[in-house]
């Protein structure tokens, strides 16, 4: 695909602001929209993720809470199909408690994802969960949505609330590929939610949330990427773009998916996994793990309901776990054994 037909409003996962003047004009807007605190936080963190990557922070940078596990699709790419987990959706009392956490350490967290093994807008306060979250002054709040709950009340009630700065809308190229690869709902009714959203926010002129439509990069969508972006970026404002993204495998749990020409791009040696120093999920019912792609939690360190997330961070259990990668012995942990992502 020539990506220059489309600017800087279609970009891969590995180039998130894209390149040439366009992606460096959404670079410097995205660094005006932080402030001055905000800027000097981000050059200190990423200077330390770039010359110390292996020393943790005081804090995680990437914090990924699962407001729920209950799905309404079945995606053949998801390994929810494997959750042995009990399916239920984080209450506002945890939630709170969790954001009451992450306020003392707001200077060294980058973003804040509402977001799981599941669909965020099945949780009936999601949007409440929201608000308690900008209030703890939490950055850069997203969440992701399958598309299909997109009614014409609820889109009123997401804008009108004005609480996330992302949302990631998952839709998989046209109508056949769509119900082939994430079964569970009639393409027309995704299809309609996300133009009802464009539509509105348009109208609205709201500046928030960014949307982030994403088509994963798999043989079944590979030959409709170009037709993908011919159909969406002319819908797109101008803080919206189009996401094409590598498919995970979360650390081999379910099939490799990728495309040939994308099956090769991992360095050529491994290396311990960054995301050990970095990221910090939760599931609804308080587990805590150490990457987002362990989303069945198998090397979950604690629960918050019993230990604060700042000593989970520096645990005993943590500490082991990034030990063992830096001595290169990932294969003695599941699922980092089978990863194919511990270098992204």
């Amino acid at each position: 695909m020539d990506r220059r037909r489309f600017g800087s409003q279609v970009v891969y996962f590995s180039d998130t602001t894209g390149g040439g003047w366009a992606g460096l004009a959404l670079r410097l807007r995205l660094a005006g929209d932080k402030g001055p605190v905000r800027l000097a936080a981000d050059v200190r963190r990423k200077w330390h993720r770039r010359f110390r990557p292996h020393e943790p922070l005081p804090f995680a940078q990437a914090i990924h809470l699962e407001v729920t596990n209950a799905c309404n699709l079945r995606c053949v790419m998801c390994p929810r199909q494997f959750m042995d987990r009990p399916v239920g959706r984080m209450d506002r009392e945890r939630f709170g408690e969790i954001a009451r956490q992450l306020k003392t350490q707001r200077d060294w967290i980058e973003s804040v994802a509402l977001m799981g093994l599941g669909e965020p807008f099945l949780h009936p306060e999601l949007l409440d969960l929201g608000r308690i979250a900008k209030e703890a002054g939490l950055h850069r709040l997203y969440t992701s949505t399958n598309a299909t709950l997109l009614s014409e009340s609820r889109v009123a009630e997401l804008l009108a609330a004005d609480v996330f700065d992302q949302l990631i809308l998952s839709v998989d190229g046209d109508r056949a590929t769509y119900e082939k690869v994430r079964p569970g709902c009639a393409y027309e009714v995704v299809e309609a939610g996300v133009e009802r959203l464009l539509a509105a926010k348009r109208q609205r002129g709201a500046r928030r949330p960014a949307i982030e439509l994403q088509i994963l990069l798999m043989d079944q969508t590979e030959a409709e990427i170009e037709d993908f972006c011919a159909r969406w970026v002319p819908l797109l404002g101008s803080r919206d773009r189009i996401l094409i993204k590598e498919v995970d495998t979360f650390g081999g749990q379910v099939d490799d998916r990728r495309t040939a020409a994308h099956r090769h791009l991992e360095p050529a040696e491994r290396f311990a996994c960054r995301q050990l120093w970095k990221d910090l999920a939760v599931s609804w019912d308080g587990r805590v793990t150490v990457c987002c792609k362990d989303v069945l939690y198998k090397l979950a360190v604690g629960n918050v309901n019993e230990t604060p997330l700042a000593e989970l961070w520096r645990s005993a259990r943590w500490e082991t776990i990034r030990r063992l990668h830096l001595e290169k012995r990932w294969d003695e942990l599941d699922p980092c054994r089978d990863c194919l992502e511990w270098w992204i």
